[in-house]
């Protein structure tokens, strides 16, 4: 089960904990930090740097999510 990012943003810090890829055991944490550190703008881009969506690609709606989240909030680190 995916969260949505505005949901995850509003929770405690283990929230950013769940999975974001299920297959290649990425979390939206980790994805958010690669996206936010090198300013990510492309799916592609997350997918050569993480390996998430690499396996079923049932995750690339939700990292597309992620990244435009990111972009939103100009990058910004996370609350927690």
């Amino acid at each position: 089960m995916g969260y949505d990012v505005e949901y995850l943003k509003n929770q405690t810090s283990i929230n950013y904990d769940k999975t974001l890829c299920y297959c290649k055991n990425v979390s939206y944490r980790d994805a958010y930090k690669v996206i936010a550190d090198n300013r990510l703008t492309k799916l592609e881009e997350v997918v050569e740097k993480t390996q998430a969506s690499t396996g079923c690609g049932g995750c690339k709606d939700r990292i597309t999510s992620l990244i435009e989240y990111a972009k939103n909030n100009n990058y910004e680190p996370l609350n927690v």
